[in-house]
């Protein structure tokens, strides 16, 4: 995880404080779920953005987007995203399957 660190007045600071004490919680947890609720459109607009451009697969852009599985194949759907897999992708990952020893598994 990491950490994000910034700087408000006295003013802003006491109104976050009786903020989060209204709601039961802390001012840093007050203010990370703000910060969230506020992203959380952006989040879904650059998570399918970048499947789009290509850089990025189903599975990233769905953790990108912050939205439940269901939510997120909701989007797809809604979207008719697709997948957009470079050649060189394709031809690595068919290298690595090729790669893998199945003789363990076969039945002798």
């Amino acid at each position: 995880m990491e950490q994000i660190n910034f700087r408000i007045k006295s003013e802003e600071k006491s109104i976050l404080q009786r903020l989060a004490e209204m709601r039961g919680m802390s001012v840093a947890q007050y203010a990370k779920q703000s910060v969230l609720k506020e992203i959380a459109d952006e989040r879904i607009e650059i998570a399918f953005n970048l499947v789009k451009e290509g850089k990025i697969g189903r599975k990233r852009a769905w953790t990108l987007s912050g939205l439940t599985h269901l939510e997120f194949l909701n989007e797809w759907s809604k979207r008719k995203a697709e997948e957009n897999i470079s050649e060189e992708i394709l031809n690595r990952e068919l290298d690595l399957a090729m790669e893998i020893d199945l003789s363990n598994y076969r039945k002798e």
